[in-house]
C-alpha cells in the first residue's frame, strides 16, 4: 500500500479547524461575545452538550456549555473542539428583550433576542431552553414561554 502524500496529513488536521473557526465568524457567537463578554464568574452550568442554533441553519448540536442564575445566561462552546474559537458569553436577563418559541425546518427551538446584538439570530433547542426558562421567568424576560 502507497503513503499518503506528506502534504495531505497536516491538510486534513486543520481543514476541521478551518471550518469551525470561519463557522464561529459566520455564525454570530463571535459578535455575541464582543457585546456581552464575562465580567466575572459564570453562573453554573446547567447542561453541559447543550444544543442550539445560530443563524437558522448552524447547529451547535452537543456542543453548548449552558449556565443560568437570576443575573443572566450563559452559554460557552466544548472544550478543545469548539473553545479554541468562541470565547465564553455572558448575556445579562435585563438585555434580552424577547424569548419566543418558533418552528422552522430544524425542528423546534426558542429565539434569544439581545438587545445589543439584535441582528445575531440564536436559539436553544427545547431540552437545552428548561434548564434556563426558570431562571429567564424570574427575571422577568418578556416572551410566551
Amino acid at each position: 500500500m502507497q503513503e499518503p502524500p506528506t502534504f495531505l496529513i497536516p491538510l486534513v488536521v486543520l481543514v476541521p479547524f478551518g471550518v469551525i473557526l470561519v463557522f464561529s465568524r459566520i455564525s454570530g457567537w463571535n459578535l455575541l461575545a464582543e457585546h456581552y463578554p464575562p465580567t466575572g464568574d459564570l453562573p453554573p452550568t446547567k447542561k453541559r452538550m447543550g444544543y442550539g442554533v445560530f443563524r437558522g441553519w448552524i447547529g451547535y448540536n452537543g456542543g453548548i456549555i449552558v449556565g443560568s442564575n437570576a443575573g443572566g445566561l450563559s452559554l460557552r462552546a466544548m472544550p478543545l473542539l469548539l473553545s479554541f474559537c468562541h470565547r465564553p458569553i455572558f448575556i445579562p436577563w435585563s438585555e434580552i428583550s424577547r424569548i419566543e418559541e418558533r418552528s422552522g425546518w430544524k425542528g423546534r427551538t426558542w429565539a434569544i433576542r439581545t438587545r445589543r446584538a439584535a441582528d445575531v439570530d440564536f436559539a436553544l433547542r427545547p431540552s437545552t431552553f428548561q434548564v434556563v426558562r426558570d431562571d429567564a421567568k424570574s427575571a422577568g424576560v418578556p416572551g410566551e414561554y
